[in-house]
């Protein structure tokens, strides 16, 4: 017999709403946080090592997840992420101690590492195909892109005797975690139906026994340092380094990111002729080719094309450079696998924070050197891998 829902929308649906809230606020937190963070009186090396430790600490709980991961219930774990967050972020609204505001800033990173990386392995309990995985991957950039833009231009707006300033976009984060929530509490679990009986051995060494499956993990840190130097200061390099008004960086993001949804959709009508080998060169090969030359020019022109680039290339060919290594993952087995690839990813990142403060201290060329040498050896990784997945 069938249960009755509240909602007469599909378990699909309701996941993607849930997405579509959560990374709303995830785009607009994630970006002014860093403005944020400066405006309350850190400097751009201390917000660099935040945001590293934060990634860091991400890392370790999602290593501690995954050692029961074959025991908890996932949409249990994304409801506490979810709240965990909104408690981390109602706090920084009323609290100004240094200390505190490190705190809720940690906390709040590693609560947006869990969701991440829980919500695909609930979404595959329902459906697991291309379409779907583009689908996901679609809501969430438009979401984080509404939410970029949406405060950017808002941001020094007066509507009454209310200034929109970073605090207002503290709290519309805030209101879009709560209804993520909200709707997911309407979304009913069919993981007791099919929760795998074998332990975290047996799926480690599952997954372990594929030697493709540990290269790509170890890409997954490579790939994620080099995104990490770039992109974890965007915000602050667009307004510090390249001299842009707050509202022209939002309006520079979400214009770089409809470019990349652009050629996304270009790309996704050809992108079943691509080999791995070719996404990545495509993806990963020219990211690098405009970062050496950013470093060689070391002009602004240079480097806001670098940094035009890496968006539009942030965003096409995922599913040919990632989700290809993804579906090869039993159901079971994804909840693990996407906590130990998010461990990768976190240190990756943290560690990509980290330096992109060390090469600031240098000089602003050295971010795109540091970025370009990386990005070099991410590309020549996954023509490996390719070879690899041509012998299977």
């Amino acid at each position: 017999m069938k249960e009755k829902r509240f909602l007469k929308i599909s378990d699909e649906n309701i996941l993607m709403i849930v997405l579509a809230f959560m990374c709303f606020s995830i785009g607009v937190w994630s970006n002014y946080r860093q403005l944020w963070l400066e405006n309350v009186g850190f400097s751009i090396t201390s917000i660099s090592k935040i945001l590293s430790i934060g990634l860091i600490c991400s890392a370790v709980i999602a290593f501690i997840i995954s050692l029961f991961s074959t025991k908890v219930n996932i949409k249990s774990i994304i409801v506490l992420s979810i709240l965990f967050r909104s408690v981390a972020m109602t706090i920084l609204l009323f609290s100004k101690d240094t200390f505190i505001i490190k705190t809720g800033i940690l906390l709040g990173i590693m609560c947006e590492v869990i969701f991440t990386i829980a919500f695909y392995p609930l979404l595959t309990f329902v459906t697991k195909t291309n379409k779907s995985f583009r689908k996901k991957t679609l809501i969430e950039y438009f979401a984080k892109d509404i939410g970029i833009v949406s405060c950017g231009l808002l941001i020094g707006v007066s509507i009454g005797k209310l200034i929109f300033s970073y605090d207002t976009c503290l709290l519309i984060a805030l209101i879009a975690s709560f209804l993520s929530l909200l709707f997911l509490l309407f979304y009913q679990s069919r993981e007791k139906h099919n929760k795998s009986d074998s332990s975290l051995i047996e799926s480690t060494k599952r997954l372990i026994k594929s030697k493709t499956n540990v290269v790509f993990l170890i890409n997954q840190i490579i790939i994620n340092i080099s995104y990490g130097i770039i992109f974890d200061l965007m915000v602050l390099i667009l307004t510090n380094y390249i001299n842009f008004e707050v509202s022209l960086a939002s309006v520079f993001i979400i214009v770089c990111n409809v470019l990349g949804s652009v050629f996304t959709a270009i790309f996704d009508k050809f992108s079943n002729r691509y080999s791995v080998t070719k996404s990545s060169i495509i993806k990963f090969g020219s990211r690098a080719l405009f970062y050496i030359l950013a470093y060689l020019i070391n002009g602004t022109v240079g480097f806001i094309l670098a940094i035009v680039v890496a968006f539009i290339t942030s965003r096409i060919l995922e599913d040919k450079v990632t989700g290809v290594f993804l579906r090869i993952i039993d159901k079971n087995d994804q909840f693990l696998y996407g906590n130990i690839r998010y461990f990768v990813v976190c240190i990756g990142e943290g560690i990509g924070a980290f330096l992109a403060g060390v090469l600031l201290g240098f000089s602003f060329k050295y971010l795109f050197l540091g970025a370009g040498i990386v990005t070099i050896v991410q590309t020549l990784i996954y023509i490996y891998l390719d070879k690899k997945l041509l012998k299977k």
